[in-house]
């Protein structure tokens, strides 16, 4: 058997991970996420992760316009809850590590040792303007600001005091406690670039990743697999997956045609400039652009189809990706969530693909 970690990325924004007017209403509200970490709880998952947004991306969905904040968030789900992680999201550029340190074990009183911390080292360039934060750096600096937060934090989680003299952080005497419980909470990180893998190796537990396709999930399994060993084999490799069941491969299909019906250009477009895929001049959108006209609201890496349909494409990437945990997304984190607590979440098992917590 192969031990596998399962987790749920949980709805903490509005209108779930689907840029579509067509879809299930999810108002990212925390009593939804309360009623999704307690079914999730109950169906066994390891552990909920929430991101972290501070900036929506409009359009007629709205889509992350509401977007409850991820530490809070992760606090009051571990209060509520007796044995799931609760894992929670961090920009670097937007936390002090200080600050960061002294919240993240506070939660881990909350949850006993439950929490776990997925940072964003880059990225999220409108919530960082919006702020007036990190317009100046490239993706190196970036990552060396990144690199000297996860020290100063872990330096805290340890140390009585911390002096600290860096390139972006200076500490002097800087005292933060309670210490977490369990001593350091589980760190990861979202990369698929080798830069990228390598620092996640060099400085955090894990690497968090979306592939594009079956070949893109092994792929970058694979890669992420090589340099972990290069660096003494301790990274774990948690892959995000978008599932959308349906009593048959037909029925999801067309579950997945109703939403790319309803896909909001507008909200698609500011997502592609937050991660700089396309122009942040404003005349760049143009819903008549023959790209955009045929772009889809539904991830590339979906995997959709019956419950066994679907258990039988993640045991396949889990195995040849050869990754350490899935994540997953869905459209509907009630009736989609249950079909994956109770009927491809078992049939992962009884392939010899993880357990099922107790």
């Amino acid at each position: 058997m192969k031990d596998i970690e399962y987790g749920i990325f949980m709805p903490v924004g509005s209108g779930g991970w689907i840029p579509s007017g067509n879809i299930p209403e999810l108002d990212g509200s925390y009593a939804y996420n309360l009623e999704v970490a307690r079914d999730s709880e109950r169906f066994g998952f390891d552990f909920t992760l929430s991101q972290a947004v501070w900036r929506g991306y409009g359009g007629v969905s709205k889509h992350f316009d509401v977007n409850l904040e991820s530490i809070v968030t992760s606090a009051g789900l571990a209060q509520a809850t007796t044995d799931i992680g609760v894992w929670s999201t961090v920009n670097t550029a937007l936390l002090h590590p200080a600050v960061a340190a002294k919240m993240v074990a506070t939660q881990s009183q909350i949850s006993n040792g439950r929490t776990g911390l997925n940072i964003v080292a880059g990225g999220n360039r409108m919530s960082e303007k919006q702020m007036g934060l990190g317009l100046d750096l490239d993706n190196a600096a970036k990552y060396r600001r990144a690199g000297e937060w996860v020290e100063i934090v872990k330096a805290l989680w340890t140390s009585a005091s911390v002096d600290y003299e860096g390139e972006f952080f200076t500490l002097e005497d800087c005292q933060s406690d309670p210490k977490p419980v369990g001593g350091i909470p589980q760190m990861i990180c979202a990369a698929t670039s080798d830069t990228g893998l390598a620092f996640v190796a060099k400085n955090l537990d894990g690497v968090l990743f979306e592939g594009t396709s079956r070949d893109s999930v092994i792929s970058i399994g694979q890669r992420a697999r090589s340099i972990s060993q290069a660096n003494g084999d301790k990274l774990k490799t948690y892959c995000v997956f978008m599932i959308i069941p349906g009593d048959t491969d037909a029925d999801a299909q067309r579950r997945i045609d109703h939403y790319n019906e309803g896909r909001d250009l507008v909200a698609i477009t500011n997502m592609a400039k937050e991660w700089g895929a396309v122009s942040h001049d404003p005349t760049a959108y143009n819903p008549d652009n023959e790209n955009w006209a045929s772009s889809t609201a539904i991830s590339t890496g979906t995997v959709a189809g019956s419950t066994d349909s679907i258990a039988e494409q993640l045991a396949d990437m889990i195995e040849h990706a050869d990754v350490d945990g899935a994540v997953f997304i869905m459209p509907d984190f009630k009736d989609d969530l249950a079909a994956l607590g109770e009927e491809i979440m078992p049939a992962l098992v009884r392939g010899g693909f993880g357990r099922i917590a107790a």
